[in-house]
């Protein structure tokens, strides 16, 4: 069952993410951050998938907010491994994004997952227990997590995505 609902949340993010591919390449000029093919790639490092990480990090921390959940330590971890993830990929990525074109790409992010999440019930997405489950992961766990990803400097990728 855990898998299955694993794999519903996996889902739900790639649809998302390819939503924000789908927006095209920005006109000369624009400040618009868009995923490529290089941020598809495969994770060779071993230390795990940043993009991936990240993107999951950012639909709980997204879904907590939209369900008006009582905060957790957990939740101040997912927050900080967000802010180190946002600074990697500023420091790594090919996309050579500025902050404001990270800022606003996951705010795009967020608000495709959130409309997925509310097209299928923001009540039973709220009340989902796999959002519980990662939500009660312990903060050194993510915290661990999140310093063995971010490691060594790459290209941050999407794949293997759980």
């Amino acid at each position: 069952m855990r898998r299955l609902v694993t794999s519903y949340r996996l889902k739900t993010l790639i649809v998302a993410l390819a939503g924000l591919l789908m927006l095209g390449a920005p006109a000369p000029g624009q400040d618009r951050m868009v995923l490529g093919p290089r941020q598809f790639e495969t994770d060779k490092s071993g230390n795990g998938a940043v993009l991936c990480t990240w993107s999951f990090y950012l639909s709980i921390q997204a879904e907590t907010a939209a369900c008006g959940l009582t905060r957790r330590p957990t939740d101040d971890a997912m927050d900080e491994a967000i802010v180190a993830i946002d600074e990697f990929i500023l420091a790594n990525s090919s996309l050579h994004p500025t902050r404001t074109m990270l800022d606003e790409f996951k705010r795009r992010a967020a608000e495709s997952h959130l409309a997925i999440v509310q097209r299928q019930g923001l009540q039973k997405s709220c009340s989902r227990p796999d959002l519980e489950h990662f939500r009660s992961i312990s903060p050194d766990q993510i915290r661990t997590g999140v310093k063995k990803l971010l490691e060594l400097p790459r290209e941050p990728v999407m794949n293997p995505c759980l």
